[in-house]
């Protein structure tokens, strides 16, 4: 018999705590790191200059659909990034009509900053664990990527 405490609503009550615990962990750890690096980029901004290291240049449509969002938010994150000077548009060399987005060296070099202050934020907070807390953590970085490979994916996206 299934016991209505634990599934309420049809959920099982242990699994959203865990989810619940999991998303408020990572929004702090996202806060304190964003803190420590001294920068004034937001979450969108950051993710989506990471991004454009990574699979740029791009179309802002196609950035839009790899961040999760609409092309009108991504246009507004695009603009304060290129106020910013931290990435260009250029000319799409298949459709002259259209535009790609790249990094410029300021972006590069911000980035590689932020990175280097995040990790020098982590190394300190990881230090501070025990070798088992280490050992988690250490195990726990497949499955965080995996977790994150799921939600990105778009026939995960669920709304109820």
């Amino acid at each position: 018999m299934i016991d209505e405490a634990e599934h309420a609503g049809g959920y099982d009550v242990d699994a959203v705590e865990e989810a619940t615990g999991l998303g408020v962990a990572i929004v702090r750890i996202q806060r304190q790191l964003r803190a420590r690096a001294g920068s004034d980029m937001t979450p969108s901004q950051s993710s989506a200059l990471a991004r454009i290291e990574q699979d740029g240049p791009l179309r802002l449509g196609a950035l839009a659909d790899l961040e999760g969002t609409t092309a009108a938010t991504m246009s507004r994150v695009i603009d304060s990034l290129s106020d910013r000077s931290l990435i260009e548009r250029v000319p799409d060399p298949l459709d002259g009509r259209a535009s790609l987005v790249r990094l410029r060296p300021e972006g590069d070099a911000l980035l590689h900053q932020l990175r280097a202050r995040y990790t020098e934020a982590l190394r300190r907070a990881l230090a501070d664990l025990t070798p088992a807390e280490r050992t988690a953590i250490r195990r726990t970085i497949p499955v965080m990527a995996r977790l994150s490979d799921l939600l990105q994916s778009s026939d995960r996206v669920e709304v109820g």
